[in-house]
């Protein structure tokens, strides 16, 4: 029986936010999906359609409300971060006060993640070019972080980024990780990610942290469900 709902806001090109959140949501916790686009200039996003998204999300993220909610989270790393920290959490303030809900954004919920694993310096990977992961690491270097190494993949579109296996995300992970390092951070709510990390952390002996994984859990703990002390337990 379902005893909470949780609502996420997500861009429309995502296509496995849903698979992880059926794998891995507690059978009795309910989701629900609303969708965005990221505008594109000449084929691709920009930070100007980021920031637009994160507007965008405010209203599509009251549309969740309708359905009574117990949380909500915009998920897309590189919108949620993409004005800044002070940006981050306004928009996290903006989502709430419009719906009545406790609210968080995924950037927000992957600082409190890694905080809460206890980690400060880690590996960034980020699947983009370096325009959107040099903004994603200075983000986390502002939080507090200490990145030993930030990595991009150069990848310019999503849907590209979501054809990579689990395994071939293990193993891109594995060359980038660094002695120096806590653990590692896998950013993309739109990479699968999530299904690498417990492989990934076995083979490294890190924790490992993804955008999905971060967001699922912090929407478990603002819900004060029991299932996220077992979410942090596995880092």
């Amino acid at each position: 029986m379902i005893s909470k709902r949780v609502g996420l806001v997500i861009p429309s090109l995502n296509v496995v936010v849903e698979d992880d959140l059926r794998r891995e949501l507690p059978p009795d916790v309910g989701f629900h999906i609303a969708r965005l686009r990221l505008g594109k200039t000449a084929g691709r996003v920009t930070q100007a359609a980021l920031l637009a998204a994160g507007r965008d999300a405010v209203q599509q993220s009251t549309l969740l409300a309708d359905a009574g909610m117990d949380a909500i989270a915009f998920n897309c790393t590189g919108a949620s971060l993409a004005d800044g920290p002070d940006g981050a959490e306004r928009l996290r303030r903006e989502i709430a006060e419009a719906t009545g809900c406790v609210s968080t954004t995924t950037i927000l919920s992957v600082v409190r993640a890694l905080r809460s694993a206890g980690l400060r310096r880690i590996v960034h990977v980020c699947p983009f070019t370096v325009e959107f992961s040099t903004d994603e690491a200075a983000f986390l270097r502002g939080s507090g972080l200490e990145l030993v190494a930030s990595r991009g993949l150069n990848f310019t579109d999503a849907r590209l980024a979501a054809k990579l296996s689990p395994a071939e995300i293990c193993e891109i992970a594995l060359g980038f990780d660094h002695p120096e390092a806590e653990g590692l951070f896998l950013s993309c709510a739109n990479v699968r990610a999530m299904e690498a990390a417990r492989e990934l952390q076995r083979r490294i002996g890190k924790p490992v942290v993804t955008s999905n994984q971060a967001v699922l859990w912090d929407l478990l703990d603002l819900i004060g469900h029991p299932h996220a002390q077992r979410l942090v337990a596995r880092l």
